[in-house]
């Protein structure tokens, strides 16, 4: 078995967000591991940074031989019984106060700035707050959003740390997706398409009722698929937009155990979905991969073939994600992209008003991106869908 991308989860986001094969090399953060600092609770340590609960009086006098030359709590000054500015003055540490008082008070001004904090490596930092709850839950989007680390990885990660609350979770969650998938320069090209997915109320029982049924015709026919993807064992497969993971299982099958299936998507629901399937069914070589508006997040030349189903409508930002496909690619990758025929006057009135342009125009946005088709493969059984296989020039 190869190495694992990540510490211990299964998520992975590739920022420039369970585990991987030979792209052992994901990024060079350090983990997260436990630490002592005299007699302060539930100590973890990564790089110069410790994230712990409340250090004792006596602590605050040793911190800075222990290397610490800043304090931040996110403690209320009414929940401590000292003055603790005042101990790390005396110590000669910096003190930072940045109280959390309830899931509300973790805004995006609030994590944005405390993540500034952490992301100066010049300053060895105690971030604390009582039991380290609080600090698990501020980890996790400092992990991901400026560390690259994956999401469900780093949220395993908070959890060791101390993060119990399920609503700082929850809102911490929705910051990472709400800051990865801000969009700035090109514009969207279908503003809103995706906003059903990224509903933390979405229904995943819904969607698997839409998706994995007879009658998807990418469905019904996933095995001419599967053999039409010409697939070997010990690939590297992207699944791109991977809903809940029809293919990524089919997949993960296929290329074994030597083999990897990064399954892609937006929604943290459909990745949740995927993890446990996974889990479920003793699947040990997929991750569940926490991609972005406008990137799919993987390392660069990492994978051997890249799937997109009937997802490169959906992509909001098709230059953006176009380059971060071919950048994962290895050379000489392969794209396979299967996506509806949008033909006036003969397809539904749903696809005519839901698909932005036919193959045509999807196929040279792809080319543009740096790509040369190989073929169109006629997949018996497809009567509303193309398949078409490009390479990475």
């Amino acid at each position: 078995m190869r190495k694992r991308l990540d510490c211990c989860g299964r998520w992975i986001v590739w920022f420039c967000f369970m585990v991987s094969p030979a792209v052992a090399q994901k990024t060079t953060v350090a983990p997260v591991e436990g630490a002592k600092l005299g007699e302060t609770k539930n100590v973890h340590q990564c790089g110069n940074l410790f994230l712990a609960g409340q250090p004792t009086e006596e602590d605050f006098a040793n911190l800075r031989q222990n290397g610490v030359t800043r304090i931040i709590t996110l403690r209320a000054d009414s929940e401590i019984d000292f003055d603790e500015a005042a101990k790390s003055k005396a110590a000669g540490l910096e003190f930072v106060s940045m109280p959390i008082d309830s899931p509300d008070a973790i805004t995006d001004d609030f994590l944005g700035e405390l993540r500034k904090l952490l992301s100066d490596k010049g300053k060895p930092t105690l971030l604390h707050c009582g039991s380290a709850n609080r600090v698990g839950a501020v980890w996790m989007a400092h992990r991901v959003l400026d560390e690259g680390v994956d999401l469900e990885t780093a949220l395993a990660e908070a959890k060791e740390v101390g993060l119990r609350s399920e609503a700082m979770e929850s809102r911490v969650k929705e910051y990472i997706v709400q800051q990865s998938t801000n969009s700035i320069g090109e514009q969207s090209v279908n503003p809103g398409i995706n906003d059903r997915f990224l509903d933390p109320a979405l229904d995943i029982k819904e969607w698997v009722e839409r998706f994995e049924v007879e009658s998807r015709e990418v469905f019904g026919n996933r095995d001419r698929v599967l053999a039409a993807m010409q697939l070997k064992p010990g690939m590297i497969v992207a699944d791109v937009g991977a809903g809940t993971g029809a293919f990524t299982r089919v997949f993960s099958k296929a290329v074994g155990p030597e083999g990897w299936v990064y399954a892609v998507d937006i929604s943290p629901k459909f990745l949740e979905h995927i993890s446990s399937k996974s889990a479920e069914e003793n699947l040990g070589n997929v991750s569940a991969v926490f991609g972005s508006a406008k990137s799919i997040n993987l390392p660069p030349a990492s994978v051997d073939v890249i799937f997109i189903c009937d997802t490169y409508h959906h992509f909001e930002y098709p230059e953006s994600t176009l380059a971060s496909i071919n950048k994962a690619l290895k050379p000489g990758g392969v794209l396979v992209l299967i996506d509806f025929e949008r033909i006036p006057g003969k397809s539904r009135e749903w696809t005519l008003s839901h698909v932005r342009a036919g193959k045509d125009v999807f196929r040279q946005e792809v080319e543009a991106a740096g790509f040369a088709l190989l073929e169109e493969v006629k997949v018996e059984g497809f009567e509303e869908n193309y398949f078409l296989r490009l390479q990475k020039r």
